[in-house]
């Protein structure tokens, strides 16, 4: 699996330091579902993906990534591609992402012993087994978290004893029984052997069960307890539920000049070059020896220049915000670039005819490069400020000068509303009320990115709908396809004037660059799909419910937006699926107004 997958390794602390291959993962998933203290099911061990301060054979050029703009933002010198079992040539290389077992209860399926897997007696190198019954050891269904990041295993002592010692006259012993008349956590009995004790899982996930136990402030993935003091309350969860793990992932593309592609192959090996730059000669005499001269097709000079640019550059830039990025991109797309070989090529092309009263600009992205970094996560609830570190978990116990990250490739389709009409459709009445709700500006989703307002509802809801229409019209998977909103900030010094939609694909894969998506932007093909997503979201199954909804979806952040006509899969959507409302497009039943393209939807409708 050459440099698609990461391998996993089991790790054990103590007086025995084993490592042994557990499975594998996408890198990907390395970085956004499987990030650092997430669990991960594998086909024969569970296991919580370790911490950076676990992280070996970084040194290697081959696992460094350079943006330099997110860089910047994020206050790093690099980021570090997850290693896996083989390099890029498939040499096996000792490498992968450790990892440690968890949770650490477990159960037999024959004598249905329940207990910590060290009491099992198995050699630490191999997969869990119950010696007495030569049967492989199940996991633990169930975990506590806390909204802290803190995570341990259920307490099942304390749950069977209702937080009592045990009374019996040996040490305790815990099986587990599952009944076939009872569903449910009804249905699942845990027993003390030695006392006598019993009761159900019933009440232990969602309910008031665990209200009296105090944290344990125990990090497993970083093998240690939070010196921290911890006053939050344990919620018992699945070991599967999504609200396990949130990773905080920050994402950004590359643009001119970071996306030429010989600051691209300064950027692979910069860790090494960087100190010859003073040097002049070694820097030449060391380039033409990796033939870089042959692989960017320029001189030795040349790199030599371009080094001392990104050195300077570097040194130079202090600390960029989001918004300079999104409006650094926003701008990269509007002046356009033909280069053939760097990972920033973009083609404009006509607006059609009947969308030009509308849509000012339209932008063929013919190669894209997104990198995606891994900043933390969440557990339980996913509000944080990527701003403020106190607000979620950090990837590592230290921090270091990189963070993990992926590398993605793809193709897009940047569209530009016009200003002129945008503004005189934000300042109709019937829009000004309809989204004058004030959770809507209060909510912590809100304060991310560009802000809460009637432009970015409508850039939005239109990114969401031609989303759905394309993955109709091309065939591509519901989850491969992704939004990036250029709106105008709010609640900052106003620069810039932004109202464009990227839709795009990216991934590790072909997937990514197959051509089918920018070919839906050609002139002749844009016009109809616009036309189909136009007549689609004038009707919802859900109607009229659904267009005359005062709040829907989570926290009742969404209007006229639901399953059957605009959502998308979590990870196409950068608002976790809220501010939605397809009135913003097409109007309501009682007042036309509201939608931004009602009057087009009207003209090409025949009945009207």
């Amino acid at each position: 699996m050459r440099g698609i997958s990461g391998g996993i390794k089991m790790r054990f602390t103590g007086k025995k330091r084993v490592l042994f291959k557990a499975g594998k993962l996408r890198r990907s998933q390395l970085i956004t579902t499987y990030g650092c203290g997430a669990i991960a099911s594998l086909p024969r061990e569970s296991v919580i993906i370790a911490g950076t301060d676990f992280w070996k054979n970084t040194e290697h050029c081959s696992c460094y990534l350079h943006e330099e703009n997110l860089q910047s933002y994020l206050g790093v010198k690099y980021f570090v591609t997850p290693p896996g079992d083989v390099d890029e040539n498939g040499i096996s290389e000792d490498m992968g992402v450790p990892s440690f077992r968890f949770p650490t209860w477990m159960y037999c399926p024959k004598c249905r012993r329940l207990a910590p897997f060290k009491l099992f007696n198995f050699s630490v190198n191999r997969h869990p087994y119950c010696m007495k019954c030569k049967k492989p050891l199940i996991p633990s269904r169930f975990v506590v978290a806390c909204k802290n990041g803190h995570l341990d295993d259920f307490p099942y002592l304390w749950w069977v004893h209702r937080g009592q010692e045990c009374r019996g006259p040996r040490a305790p012993e815990l099986e587990i029984s599952m009944s076939s008349r009872k569903s449910g956590l009804d249905g699942i009995v845990i027993t003390c052997r030695s006392c006598g004790q019993w009761r159900s899982m019933l009440g232990s996930v969602g309910g008031k069960g665990l209200e009296s136990f105090t944290c344990t402030r125990r990090r497993p993935w970083l093998n240690d307890t939070d010196a921290v003091p911890c006053s939050e309350k344990m919620y018992a969860l699945l070991r599967g539920a999504t609200n396990l793990h949130f990773p905080v992932n920050v994402s950004a593309l590359s643009i001119p000049p970071w996306s030429r592609k010989i600051q691209y192959e300064l950027g692979k090996r910069w860790s090494l070059l960087e100190p010859l730059v003073n040097d002049r000669t070694t820097f030449e005499t060391v380039v033409k020896s990796w033939r870089l001269t042959e692989t960017c097709a320029c001189t030795a000079e040349d790199l030599w220049q371009q080094a001392k640019y990104k050195r300077d550059r570097g040194e130079a830039a202090g600390p960029r915000t989001w918004q300079e990025i999104m409006e650094g991109e926003y701008r990269a797309f509007l002046q356009g670039s033909e280069d053939e070989e760097g990972e920033f090529k973009t083609k404009i092309v006509p607006v059609p005819s009947l969308l030009q009263d509308y849509i000012e600009r339209v932008v063929l992205a013919v190669r894209l490069r997104e990198v995606m970094a891994l900043v933390g996560f969440k557990r339980i609830d996913p509000e944080y400020d990527i701003d403020d570190p106190a607000t979620y978990n950090p990837v590592g116990r230290e921090r270091k000068d990189w963070l993990p990250a992926v590398e993605l490739k793809g193709e897009g389709i940047f569209i530009k509303l016009k200003e002129e009409r945008l503004v005189e459709w934000e300042e109709r009445p019937a829009v000004i009320a309809r989204y004058s709700i004030p959770r809507f500006a209060d909510h912590y989703l809100a304060r991310k990115g560009s802000g809460f307002s009637p432009r970015y509802v409508l850039l939005h809801t239109l990114a969401h709908l031609l989303i759905r229409q394309i993955i109709l019209d091309c065939g591509y998977s519901s989850a491969s396809l992704k939004e990036r909103i250029y709106c105008t900030f709010t609640g900052e010094e106003k620069r810039l004037d932004m109202a464009g939609i990227l839709i795009y694909t990216a991934a590790t894969d072909s997937e990514g660059s197959l051509g089918g998506l920018v070919r839906e932007g050609l002139p002749g093909r844009l016009e109809n799909t616009f036309l189909r997503m136009l007549e689609g979201a004038s009707w919802c199954s859900e109607d009229p419910l659904c267009i005359q909804s005062a709040g829907q979806g989570m926290d009742a952040l969404n209007l006229a937006a639901c399953h059957a006509c605009t959502l998308l899969p979590e990870t196409s959507c950068e608002k976790r699926n809220c501010y939605l409302d397809r009135a913003a497009l097409v109007g309501t039943l009682e007042n036309s107004s509201i939608g931004f393209f009602s009057e087009l939807l009207n003209r090409e409708d025949p009945e009207q």
